[in-house]
């Protein structure tokens, strides 16, 4: 009889006794939290599917372990460890793994976040807010450009096609966890998905600033988040306007090695139309010894120190591509063109790299998990913008670097 797969979900009940479960486990054994969150996935998976536990670790322990083993992938990791793991041979195992459903790695992935950042609040995790930040990530694809999870896009690494995703993170130090990952087929809303991914991330952390590249900078996304009442501040690229107010300043304003001017005006979206298709937000301006620069955000009422604050403190933005680098490290190879497995490796991926950042959190001594958190004073957003920019009088790195945690895994799993 041909092997399917039977999801059952995992239930609040069931949620909850993990957490209290592994809640004790980190507090008795805290010598081995890598073993412990390791376990916490493992039995993730066996509770979300209904089927016999070691079926599941044969399928599963190659999709795990081909993030850990240089340049992984299933059938590699495979034809390494079948005899020692008793493991099916690689293209049974892809062709089971083929018949989950599109949507089974998010659901992992959602309710792993869920039960990690109820263990993280009971260990010792402050929410006082957050800088997030907001990008799309493209992983190159080099098969059939025709296929739905497919999108075009600039050139990279010899492909102008690739799979897309809307990805959100934590970008302040010791605490960059991957927040939710949604992939973008060809024919999805963008729009729709941004909102989507805004209204669920809110729910796990306390969101104070987003941070977004300047694709966001236009009419759509500013309206989306004025509904949802988030603050943002983001670049947005130059038109003509722009320009000519750029040449303008550069002509009538010259600056010393460590000086810098700020101006602050109305910016509309859409001005040329009926008020109510316009969309209002605040342009800052930023002229330094490096050049000019312009960010648009929906926070009012920024005394120009504020404003100059706030500009500084999005060059950290930087974090989510540092996530992308080291992403990159426990991403495993494919060349399969279902839409199912690569979405699947790609959410095991970064539950990974959030088992690296849980165990970092862990590891480091109380006083430097989240070494920003002593600065937010009164929570507001500038408090939060203040505090990322505070010179630590130390720099803040992870006690297990991200190849460490890759050879002790291969080892515990």
């Amino acid at each position: 009889m041909a092997f399917k797969f039977q999801v059952r979900g995992i239930s609040k009940q069931e949620a909850q006794k993990l957490y209290k479960k592994y809640c004790k486990l980190l507090k008795r054994k805290s010598d081995k939290p890598i073993e412990i969150v390791c376990g916490l996935f493992l039995e993730l998976i066996y509770l979300h599917f209904d089927n016999n536990k070691e079926k599941l670790y044969r399928l599963f322990f190659p999709v795990i372990m081909a993030n850990f083993i240089e340049k992984g992938s299933i059938h590699s990791v495979t034809e390494e460890f079948r005899e020692e793991k008793n493991l099916y041979s690689w293209s049974y195992t892809y062709r089971i793994l083929n018949k989950l459903d599109e949507d089974t790695g998010l659901e992992i992935s959602r309710i792993y976040r869920k039960i990690m950042f109820k263990i993280l609040k009971k260990i010792g995790f402050k929410d006082k807010g957050y800088c997030v930040a907001v990008d799309i990530t493209a992983r190159p694809f080099y098969g059939n450009k025709n296929l739905f999870m497919v999108k075009g896009g600039k050139k990279k690494a010899g492909t102008n096609y690739h799979v897309h995703y809307l990805t959100a993170s934590i970008i302040e130090e010791g605490v960059r966890f991957n927040l939710l990952c949604l992939p973008i087929s060809s024919l999805c809303s963008l729009t729709r998905k941004f909102n989507s991914l805004v209204s669920e991330i809110r729910k796990m952390i306390s969101i104070k600033l987003l941070f977004l590249d300047r694709g966001f900078g236009n009419k759509k996304y500013s309206g989306i988040l004025k509904v949802l009442k988030h603050k943002f501040i983001m670049p947005i690229t130059r038109n003509h306007k722009l320009k000519e107010l750029e040449l303008s300043i550069k002509e009538q304003s010259i600056l010393g090695n460590d000086e810098y001017g700020v101006v602050m005006t109305d910016y509309i979206f859409s001005e040329d139309r009926p008020k109510e298709y316009q969309v209002n937000v605040k342009l800052i301006i930023l002229h330094n010894k490096v050049g000019i620069f312009f960010f648009i955000t929906n926070i009012y009422n920024l005394s120009m120190k504020d404003a100059y604050d706030l500009c500084e403190v999005y060059r950290y933005r930087f974090g989510i591509e540092t996530n992308y680098r080291v992403d990159n490290i426990f991403s495993p190879f494919t060349c399969s063109i279902k839409a199912t497995l690569r979405y699947l490796l790609m959410q095991i991926s970064l539950i990974v790299q959030d088992l690296w950042t849980f165990v970092n959190f862990f590891s480091h001594a109380e006083k430097k998990r989240q070494p920003r958190e002593k600065y937010k004073r009164g929570y507001s957003i500038i408090d939060i913008v203040r505090a990322r920019i505070k010179d630590l009088g130390y720099v803040w790195r992870p006690v297990i670097t991200a190849v460490m945690f890759k050879r002790k895994i291969e080892k515990i799993v």
